[in-house]
């Protein structure tokens, strides 16, 4: 007879960071301006947040990444990736999936961060932000 097992912590962090984590919005509003939002990863370490977004194809001089205390945007713009011929002469486009254009994405967060330690790389189309925890002051 099968049984059924109850997972009951998901995270090995401290409680009060996995709580605050349960708070993390993903903000619906983006600029008119933008066409697409980027998928992304949030990753949760006891000192520090990490977010990997995904941006293929983007050069690295059009990302713009803004952050303040409690809030992450990520904002540029991709290419339509080319294939190398004019599209009228040699080829008709069958699918496409890809989006182009205008991208933002904007997370909020339920803790500050330390804007002044935060640091971002890009890595085969990803683009990787470490958000370090901003100190709780104890007085």
């Amino acid at each position: 007879m099968p049984r059924s097992i109850r997972l009951t912590r998901l995270f090995t962090m401290a409680d009060q960071l996995a709580n605050q984590l349960q708070g993390l919005q993903f903000a619906g509003l983006q600029s008119p301006e933008a066409v697409w939002r980027p998928d992304v990863n949030v990753y949760a370490h006891e000192d520090h947040l990490e977010v990997c977004v995904d941006l293929a194809g983007v050069a690295k001089q059009e990302i713009k990444v803004e952050v303040e205390p409690r809030r992450l945007v990520v904002r540029g713009q991709r290419q339509a990736p080319d294939n190398g011929c004019d599209a009228t002469s040699c080829c008709r486009i069958l699918v496409m999936e890809i989006p182009d254009g205008s991208f933002e994405r904007v997370l909020e967060f339920p803790m500050a961060v330390d804007t002044e330690r935060v640091v971002a790389r890009q890595d085969n189309g990803w683009l990787w932000i470490t958000l370090p925890l901003q100190a709780e002051d104890a007085s």
